[in-house]
């Protein structure tokens, strides 16, 4: 029956199963099962357990789920998880159409919702079933089969229950389904092949399923009626055979493949390990299962696994066919070639009367074309005669012009030497008036200087002298007063003088100290200074090595210069020449990739160098040949650098997968020349879904504020105030990363290209750039040279502050020193006051002398001043016009300097005109000679000539010349050579026509056909993944959705963890309703019954999502206590009568008397030992 599907997958048949019909604008649809009718034959599966698991992995030619542990591994080695970043080899290109970066299975929430949905409105069929019209089976017998010689079961349509004691043949009843409608031996776990099921003594064992056949979808109802039995025979020897007969017992075929279509019809499915659930599968199914094996059981149970491997077969059928076309088309080249030559021999024939009229025309044409040609190179000959005489005039008049430029040449000259020779006059003049001003400049300057020191002097002596009137007139008159007084009083006021006196002393000591602490504050910042004037230092030297760089770059551009392979390793230039060179390549090797790029933003070249390291050293390959080739070739240039990468000639279809067009990513600013070297790119560095922004914080936002934008892998922008420095981020399902990018070498030449306008560009704005900060660096250093000298001259001033403190101090100290002793020698003298008095009258008559010495040197100071500026007035002006003379004497000789060149080159100019005279005179006379000798070889050809074209002269055709009339009388010649001699029968020529013209028409029609099925195939492979897609998201969500509602049958709560990226399926399950926690537990730490539990409920959710009339499961309550063991088997029932036209078999070793769930829907056959038969009692 095929075609059991809701999702289009194949062509749905009549009989149609119930399916949830949704909105035409909903992008999910519900799917009940799901298969392909690729291929006749069924195909091999892995087993799921059993020594023979391995062998059959191997056997399976196109498996392509992950590789398990034995599942029966107590320990639990493997845990399920599988790592998409490990060591597996990456995904193939059809594994990457097939997935599509599993975007479909992105809204896990919204698909979980909507099931939930369908679950909560679907209709309640409990107790209500309908009984299939077919695709159900009534009875099962087993004649010397295992242990039993002969075993009857009668099934029930809806849910039958086969219970009995160990060995009573329960579980031969699945065995016996299994093997009967063609499954394999070793999918049983019973036994490696089939002789092994025969019973021991016996020699052959038969094995019979009789099939529901009726309704109007029934398999050929005209040929088996109601019902059909499916017979297999096999024997010790081990040979097997099928019989299918009809209703009425008649055989109407023997084929396994008839047996195959009736399975396939029905969508029995006896080898899905799900479908039919042995006993061992179940037990490890319910107990003992990892993660990565649940998912194994999960995919091949809704045939998922299935669907894949044959949408495998079709992409490698794709692959096998375009593979044909290269040689259909040779085929149709040479099919072409055949018919074209067979056309060419019918024209031939045809045009060989032809041939030998037009000979004798050519002939003619011929000779006189000669003529023709001789006659051409006479006109040119004189044509150049005439030529040289006309060179010949214009050489002569050309050297009668050169010959007076030289006289005007000559002229002029010695018109600037003149003018040098009177400019130099009067520089000696101007030259020595400058010298006598400066002269009297500095006389005057030295006498002013002279004034100024005796005026200083002057007036030091007239304040000195005055401050020691001071001083006397103040001694006298504390003299007279200490006279007056002479008491006590005066006494106690000296006491107070010595007391301030030693005060001031301390006072000063205090200044000296603080002066000491603020030294080393200087002092320390000085040294603060010279560090960071080093590190300013290194900048500025790095600065300078990145400004002759871009310098050398911006020169190198100007220029054109440099080598396209200097920006990669020594030898790459030998090894692209040697690949050019090489012919045993079956496809030249592409590379290196760099040469095939032009970067069109050249700012983000050295990021994007960094990012691509060195794959833009590598080469593409398409075959395996070539790309051991070329890694000779690599080994022989020493290159180290250089990765091989290994391609096809498929392009990436790229739509819908890239992000935003206001995004810049990598992809769009480069333009690749060649789809195989953009291809590695986006398989590589997901160059597509990479985003540049320039700014950082722009890019952080862009990242890291709300959700990622679509299609955004990663996003790469540059870092603050870093030349050729960036950063990459990423968020990666909520873990943030920010990772530093290096700008590689300063003096790295870039391996991309650039359009050469927006490089020079960018390298003049980068130099901009570069001077700017190069002059903010030296700006900063200047700042820290001064903040330096500052420190030096503020230590330098504290030093000199406190040594004027000493000097202060001591002064201080001698003058309390002086004022004890006056205290200690305390008594009245008037020979003192006399004394002053005698003082003060000699520096009166001083002070009046400097005073009036003072008045007389200001006086002459302003007169010299005068005379200074006066004389340095007449220096600046003798100066000026020694400049201007000088300038006038460098025109001068600048103009002679140019009028010498022009003079020498006219003279070189008048030497060439002269010999190039000569040399005319030489070709006219050359010339003269060749034309008379043209002329009288014309004469012999014209004469010669004449008799071949009946005496007179025939003209030849406009555009033909002698060479190719000479190429047509050879060809024509040669033509009538072997037409004479190859062509036969006209007849046998017209018939070669008419076969070449027939397989040429074949071959065309072939190579479109190929084609067109090429182009249909790939269209039904995209569909077909389309909703292979559709048909995961559903099936997930389904199941999610299914597993929770059956753990709330019992009150638990829980959650499917299904991870088809990581191909890992997970339980976590929460027995405890008062337990709060927001995931549930292991199932590693539940109970044996409640893992159990929790299994069946895993298994009805797959259940749900399979398409087979056909549900088997064997000792599924093995591990139950009573209490699981009756929820569960009400479950197991429930489960049952929601489904439709389907028919339940559970085998259990346990009574199920007594459970209020059983119904007239519910069979239950118990086996019984009555030797040497097992009977089945209802």
């Amino acid at each position: 029956m095929p075609g059991r599907t809701t999702n289009n997958l194949e062509a749905e048949s009549s009989r149609k199963r119930p399916r949830i019909v949704v909105d035409d604008d909903e992008d999910i649809v519900e799917v009940r099962e799901a298969r392909s009718g690729l291929r006749a034959d069924t195909r091999k599966r892995v087993r799921v357990s059993g020594t023979e698991s391995v062998k059959d992995a191997r056997r399976s030619i196109r498996e392509s789920t992950p590789e398990d542990s034995p599942i029966g591994d107590a320990n639990g080695a493997d845990d399920g998880r599988a790592n998409p970043n490990s060591d597996s080899p990456p995904k193939t290109q059809y594994e990457v159409m097939r997935d599509g970066n599993f975007d479909h299975l992105r809204h896990e929430a919204f698909d979980d919702q909507r099931a939930t949905q369908r679950l909560r409105f679907r209709p309640n069929l409990l107790g209500d079933n309908a009984i299939a019209d077919n695709g159900i089976i009534e009875s099962i017998t087993c004649v010397n089969f295992m242990c039993h010689q002969r075993l009857h079961c009668e099934l029930g349509p809806l849910l039958n229950f086969i219970v009995g004691e160990n060995g009573s043949g329960k579980s031969a009843i699945l065995t016996a389904i299994t093997l009967c409608l063609g499954g394999k031996a070793s999918s049983t776990n019973r036994g490696g092949s089939l002789k092994s099921f025969v019973k021991e003594g016996c020699e052959r064992a038969v094995l019979s399923v009789k099939i529901k056949n009726q309704g109007q979808d029934a398999y050929k109802h005209d040929i088996y009626g109601d019902s059909i039995v499916v017979e297999r025979h096999f024997s010790k020897t081990g040979s097997s055979g099928f019989k299918v007969k009809t209703e009425m017992g008649q055989t109407h075929s023997t084929k396994k493949q008839e047996v195959e279509e009736i399975v396939e019809y029905y969508a029995l499915q006896v080898d899905n390990p799900l479908n039919v659930l042995s006993q061992d599968n179940a037990r490890q199914f319910l107990n003992a299962s990892t993660k990565s094996q649940k998912y194994k059981f999960f995919i091949e149970g809704v045939q998922l696994q299935q669907l894949d491997n044959d949408y495998r077969l079709i992409s490698e059928s794709l692959e096998q066919m375009k593979a044909k076309i290269p040689e259909q088309e040779s085929r149709v080249k040479r099919a072409k070639e055949a018919l074209d030559k067979a056309k060419q021999r019918k024209e031939a024939a045809e045009g060989q009367r032809q041939i030998r009229l037009k000979y004798k025309i050519l002939r003619s044409q011929l000779v006189w074309a000669r003529v023709a040609d001789e006659e051409a190179d006479l006109a040119k000959r004189r044509e150049k005669l005439a030529g040289a005489n006309a060179a010949l005039a214009t050489a002569e008049q050309l050297v009668v012009e050169k010959t007076h430029s030289l006289q005007v040449a000559d002229e002029k000259v010695a018109r600037a030497e003149e003018a040098i020779f009177k400019a130099k006059g009067e520089v000696d003049g101007v030259q020595r008036r400058a010298e006598d001003a400066s002269e009297v400049f500095k006389g005057l300057r030295n006498e002013l200087q002279r004034v100024h020191v005796d005026e200083r002097e002057a007036h030091q002596q007239l304040k000195n002298a005055i401050d020691d009137s001071k001083d006397l007139k103040q001694k006298i008159a504390d003299e007279e007063h200490r006279l007056k007084e002479a008491g006590g009083e005066l006494h106690s006021l000296k006491r107070q003088e010595s007391k301030d006196a030693k005060k001031k002393v301390v006072e000063i000591g205090k200044d000296i100290d603080l002066n000491k602490k603020r030294e080393p504050e200087f002092t320390k910042r000085q040294e603060e200074v010279n560090v960071g004037l080093g590190k300013t230092d290194d900048e500025i030297q790095q600065k300078r090595k990145e400004i002759v760089s871009v310098q050398t770059a911006i020169k190198e551009l100007e220029e054109k210069s440099g080598n396209p392979f200097d920006g990669y390793e020594a030898g790459m230039s030998n090894l692209v020449r040697a690949i050019e060179n090489e012919s045993r390549f079956d496809n030249k090797p592409i590379g290196p990739l760099g040469a095939h790029i032009q970067l069109l933003k050249p700012e983000w070249g050295s990021i994007l160098e960094q990012t691509f390291g060195a794959n833009l050293n590598g080469f593409i390959v398409t075959s395996k040949r070539d790309q051991k080739l070329l890694f000779e070739l690599i080994d022989r240039f020493k290159l180290r650098q250089c990765p091989v990468l290994l391609g096809n000639g498929h392009r990436l279809d790229l739509r819908g997968k890239e992000p935003d067009e206001s995004f810049d990513t990598i992809l769009r600013t480069l333009k690749v020349d060649n789809l195989l070297v953009r291809d590695q790119l986006v398989l590589h560095h997901m160059i597509e879904q990479i985003i540049l922004i320039p700014d950082r914080v722009k890019a952080q936002e862009v990242m890291f504020d709300g959700a990622v934008p679509r299609n955004v892998k990663a996003c790469l922008a540059i870092q603050d105030g870093g030349r050729g420095q960036g950063l990459r981020l990423m968020d990666n399902n909520g873990s943030i990363s920010t990772t530093p990018i290096g700008r590689g070498q300063v003096n790295g030449r870039p391996r991309m290209k650039t359009d050469s306008g927006f490089q020079l560009a960018f390298h003049k704005e980068s130099m901009r750039k570069l001077e700017a900060e190069y002059r903010a660096i030296e700006g900063e250093r200047r700042r820290l040279v001064q903040e330096s000298q500052r420190c030096k001259d503020e230590v330098k001033r504290l030093k000199k502050d406190r040594a004027s403190l000493e000097n202060q101090q001591r002064v201080a100290q001698l003058a309390a020193d002086k004022i004890d002793d006056e205290l200690d020698k305390f008594e009245g003298n008037d020979s003192r006051l006399q004394g002053l008095q005698e003082q003060l009258a000699e520096l009166a008559t001083q002070e009046k002398h400097h005073g009036m010495q003072y008045g007389l040197l200001a006086g002459k100071r302003g007169d010299k001043n005068k005379e200074v500026e006066e004389a340095q007035k007449k220096l600046k002006e003798a100066k000026s016009q020694f400049r201007e003379v000088e300038t006038q004497v460098d025109k001068a000789e600048d103009k002679r300097k140019r009028l010498s060149e022009s003079r020498r080159i006219i003279l070189t100019e008048l030497n060439e005109a002269i010999a190039n005279v000569e040399l005319c005179k030489d070709e006219k006379k050359a010339f003269e000679g060749k034309a008379g000798k043209q002329a009288d070889y014309l004469a012999g050809c014209i004469e010669q000539s004449l008799p071949v074209s009946g005496g007179q002269r025939v003209e030849v055709p406009e555009g033909e010349t002698s060479q190719s009339l000479e190429k047509k009388y050879q060809a024509l010649e040669q033509r009538l050579k072997e037409g004479e001699a190859k062509l036969g029968q006209d007849k046998d020529i017209y018939e070669q026509v008419t076969q070449a013209t027939q397989d040429f028409e074949k071959v065309v029609n072939d190579l479109k056909s190929i084609q067109q099925v090429n182009q249909g195939l790939h269209n039904t492979l995209k569909l077909r993944l389309e909703k292979w897609r559709k048909f995961q998201r559903y099936i997930s969500s389904q199941s999610r959705a299914n597993f929770i509602y059956l753990l709330s049958e019992r009150g638990f709560r829980g959650k499917l963890l299904l991870d088809h990226e990581r191909k890992a399926l997970d339980l976590q399950v929460e027995p405890d309703q008062t337990e709060r926690r927001a995931g549930g537990r292991n199932t590693k730490t539940l109970s044996g019954g409640e893992k159990s539990f929790s299994s069946i409920c895993l298994l009805l959710a797959i259940w749900e999502a399979m398409g087979s009339p056909l549900r088997c499961l064997d000792e599924f309550d093995v591990f139950m206590d009573n209490v699981n063991r009756a929820i569960s088997t009400n479950m197991l029932i429930t489960a049952a009568r929601r489904s439709v036209n389907r028919q339940y078999i559970f085998i259990t070793p346990n009574a199920i008397e007594g459970r209020n769930t059983l119904d007239k829907d519910v069979k239950i056959i118990r086996f019984v030992f009555l030797s040497p038969v097992v009977v089945a009692l209802d």
